[in-house]
């Protein structure tokens, strides 16, 4: 239970557990994790320039350099004069297998005074910015889920209230029917009506009176 809890506290990709430094993500939908200001920014290299930071809010079309070995993208124009991967552009995380976004220990006591230059900064505050949007997005598609659910469980109901109905109404007519029989005696629904039957019924033979015989024996 503690080391899942401890999950909490530490990022998701390399186990950082600077707490400060992690932002919330929507990492490989559907699921949620915690990275680090560098994991996120390399895990999400096309949306943002690595020289200058500022992250796009819409897709960068003109005045780009795109990353040879990667989605990156970066402004030519921050594009540093002097860095050796200039043409064909190679972006930091590319050139440099231990290139990090982010140096807490940089300048000045990490443990102490958590002392950060002016480029971590700025990462901090991208790889943020990229968070935010990627949870705003979470939610929108979360609340759009959501809706589909109730509409779901709301159409379910309604049938599961129609079968109930029609079980409800084949019940009373089975009971009517049950009811029927009983108090019909021995002659059935088709007989009544003149239909064909199985059921014999005995019929007394009329009477015949002395002067009917006599008329009878006088025909003879």
């Amino acid at each position: 239970m503690k080391r899942e809890r401890d999950h909490q506290f530490e990022c998701g990709i390399c186990g950082t557990e600077d707490r400060y430094l992690l932002h919330n993500v929507r990492h490989r939908t559907p699921s949620y994790r915690r990275l680090c200001t560098n994991c996120l920014l390399k895990d999400h290299r096309g949306l943002f320039c690595p020289f200058c930071f500022i992250v796009y809010e819409e897709p960068l079309q003109n005045d780009r350099s795109m990353c040879n070995k990667c989605p990156s993208i970066a402004h030519k124009l921050c594009i540093p004069s002097t860095y050796p991967h200039h043409s064909p552009f190679i972006c930091p995380t590319c050139s440099s297998p231990g290139f990090s976004f982010i140096n807490p220990n940089r300048n000045g006591d990490f443990s102490s005074g958590r002392v950060i230059d002016k480029d971590s900064a700025r990462a901090l505050v991208a790889a943020a910015k990229i968070a935010a949007i990627s949870m705003t997005k979470a939610a929108a598609l979360a609340r759009v889920e959501a809706e589909k659910r109730v509409k779901e469980a709301t159409f379910a109901k309604k049938r599961a209230r129609e079968a109930l109905e029609r079980l409800a109404y084949l019940a009373a007519k089975e009971n009517e029917m049950m009811e029927g029989i009983k108090g019909g005696g021995g002659v059935n629904d088709d007989a009544k009506k003149g239909g064909n039957t199985n059921e014999v019924y005995l019929i007394s033979p009329p009477q015949i009176t002395g002067q009917q015989q006599q008329q009878q024996w006088t025909l003879k």
